[in-house]
Parts: C-alpha cells; structure tokens; sequence
C-alpha cells in the first residue's frame, strides 16, 4: 500500500473531504489530493506528517506504520543502512547494560560487569534496595533490568 492511499482511508474513514481534511492540517485540499494519488516527488514534510496525524487522528501504531509506508517508497538505500547500523548499536548498548545492587555500601552499579558507567548511592532507591531481603533485591532489580531492555 502506498502511503498515500492509507492517508485517504483514515479520511474518509472521518467522512473529511480532501478539503477538510487540509483546514484542520493548514495544508490545501489539492495538496492532500495529490498526496493520496502520489502526485508528490517527494513526501510531505514531518511537521505536515504531524498536522495530518493529529487531524486524522492517527494512533502511534497507524503513524509509525505511515512512516514505514513512506520510508518503503523513497528513504535512500544508504540512509536505511545508518539506520540499521544505529539500531545494532543501540541493541549491542543495551545488552551491555545491567543494574546491580552492592550490599556492601548500598550502590547501584549501572554497567557490564566489566566496565561500571555509574554508581548511584544515597537515592531513594538505594535506601528502599537497602532495606529488603537478597531475593527481593534480585525482583528489583531484575525488573528494572527487563524495563531498560
């Protein structure tokens, strides 16, 4: 499907004509009907992607696969492999992250367990941490763990 063809489903889904449905974005209705018949060299800029999510009433999932659409159509080869290689790095960051409680002196140790990125002592949360058993410690911060992952 192509991005502008999802666009004019959500409209008409909302009874909007394609004059409508440009007053509540401050776009033109022929600028709207050129992007549902993909008249467009390029697409629409993201602030104009955010006026028609917002008068389209778009939910995160129906903006994120728009901009799935429109990234399929045109996002240049070497710009979906910065991405890539972006996401692998964030990926490989959060494998190397880990929290850990040292009963010792009450820290959390924020990193890989061969590398400490930070030590936080003294929060609330250590004083909470401090005051639990082993096993709950290990809930905790297991939970917190699966969160940041």
């Amino acid at each position: 499907m192509e991005y502008g063809a999802f666009l004019k489903i959500k409209r008409e889904e909302l009874g909007l004509s394609t004059r409508a449905l440009g007053k509540k974005a401050s776009v033109s209705g022929s600028y709207i009907s050129m992007i549902e018949n993909n008249k467009l060299n390029n697409p629409p800029s993201d602030d104009v992607l955010e006026e028609l999510s917002k008068a389209l009433k778009l939910t995160n999932t129906e903006i994120e696969m728009l901009y799935k659409l429109i990234d399929e159509k045109i996002l240049p080869q070497r710009v979906k492999n910065k991405i890539k290689k972006l996401e692998k790095e964030l990926n490989d960051c959060r494998n190397q992250l880990n929290v850990e409680n040292n009963s010792n002196n009450g820290h959390i140790i924020v990193g890989d367990g061969n590398k400490i990125n930070h030590s936080y002592d003294g929060t609330e949360l250590c004083k909470e941490l401090n005051g639990l058993s082993e096993k709950q410690k290990e809930k905790v911060l297991k939970f917190i763990n699966e969160y940041i992952k």
